[in-house]
């Protein structure tokens, strides 16, 4: 009798690697002390650096956990999924797998388990069981980190670093961004169309996918839906715009012309990079210490000492620490979680001029007051590099 799997991920289910993903095979002709399971790419290759697994035999059934492989090959920290410019695969971040099961005592045929979706889910959600766990992965949309929606008519201020991910199915033959610009700052629902566009994504299939939204790449790479002979370009001149992919939802993206938008990277508790804008000011505090000597205070000629007017105070063991801050700024209630995944976030970027500089937010008790016009939030940061020390 060939090998069996009892128990398996459902075909393209989506698991997280911080939450078992079982395997159990029988092989009751043989009854082998031990069954190999390897973890393989969806295209059947080995994957570098990861064994095999040898399970033992008890009872006749054999038994893979394969979390703990996920854990080791996910890798959220690298800079994969952070470009302005191009189209990204996430495929060290999630990817799909198979497992292959083999007898190698008795040669029996292999037999490969359906296709599974995981990620590295680096929050530490707790779910009773599978099913509540794919539901809550569900209800964040595949995993994208630029929220589409369709509720309420939600928006974004537009920033270097806007993106969505999308997983494009396997077997589409046409799959797109939609893209509506307005001359309108602010568009919504009833504001008069500029012009429809799209980004085609299609070549994608299969595979999770990051997608710049920031003007410089949309300019770049929106086609015109409805173009004359001969084809138009995509205009540039557009103010705000609407993004909408027919299995996430839409948004649209603001134009802020009154204050400063601060723009932040981090990554959630998915670990899917994302980024959130705070309307702010620039608050910013400057804290030093230092100890002090005084150089040369006395002299002498001969045995006779005399005091040195001339000495100065010279500083030691300086420090300097640069605080800044971010206050008074309101978010609907459907943004409590992003919040809670920014400040807890393990890694985190301010975009100073298109680049990202790493901070540390500050450690603290962050309160998220929800009043009739949404919630309060404020929070402290400091740059991870700092200033050198005499210390």
């Amino acid at each position: 009798m060939a090998i069996a799997l009892t128990e398996q991920p459902t075909a393209d289910g989506l698991y997280s690697a911080y939450l078992p993903v079982k395997f159990v095979a029988t092989e009751t002709a043989n009854n082998p002390a031990y069954l190999e399971f390897e973890l393989k790419t969806q295209a059947g290759a080995s994957i570098p650096n990861v064994p095999k697994y040898r399970a033992l035999n008890v009872n006749n059934t054999f038994t893979f956990d394969a979390s703990n492989y996920l854990k080791s090959i996910l890798n959220v920290f690298t800079t994969q999924g952070y470009s302005t410019t191009a189209i990204e695969h996430l495929d060290d971040l999630y990817g799909k797998y198979e497992v292959e099961v083999t007898d190698p005592i008795n040669g029996v045929t292999a037999l490969t388990s359906n296709e599974f979706y995981a990620f590295a889910n680096i929050d530490g959600l707790r779910y009773s069981n599978d099913q509540t766990a794919n539901d809550g992965i569900n209800r964040k949309g595949m995993l994208y980190g630029s929220e589409l929606s369709g509720i309420n008519f939600p928006y974004k201020y537009q920033g270097a670093y806007d993106r969505c991910v999308i997983f494009v199915p396997r077997l589409a033959s046409f799959d797109v961004l939609r893209i509506t610009t307005y001359n309108a700052t602010k568009p919504n629902g009833k504001t008069p169309v500029k012009q429809y566009a799209y980004i085609d994504v299609a070549s994608w299939k299969g595979r999770l996918i990051s997608v710049p939204l920031n003007r410089t790449f949309l300019n770049a790479n929106c086609q015109l839906v409805f173009s004359p002979y001969p084809p138009q370009p995509f205009s540039t001149s557009y103010k705000g715009f609407r993004v909408q992919h027919n299995s996430l939802g839409r948004m649209y993206y603001y134009v802020e012309d009154r204050c400063k938008v601060q723009e932040f990277m981090f990554i959630n508790k998915y670990g899917v990079k994302e980024n959130i804008k705070f309307q702010t000011y620039d608050y910013e505090s400057v804290k030093t210490s230092s100890e002090s000597y005084l150089v040369g205070g006395y002299t002498h000629t001969g045995n006779t000492n005399y005091f040195n007017t001339s000495a100065n105070n010279v500083k030691v063991n300086q420090s300097i620490v640069e605080d800044y801050e971010v206050r008074g700024n309101f978010f609907t209630s459907r943004h409590k979680g992003e919040l809670q995944d920014f400040v807890a976030s393990p890694l985190q970027w301010v975009v100073d001029n298109g680049e990202l500089r790493p901070i540390n937010v500050l450690d603290g008790s962050f309160k998220l007051v929800e009043k009739s016009r949404g919630m309060d939030f404020n929070f402290k940061y400091r740059y991870a590099q700092t200033k050198p020390s005499f210390k």
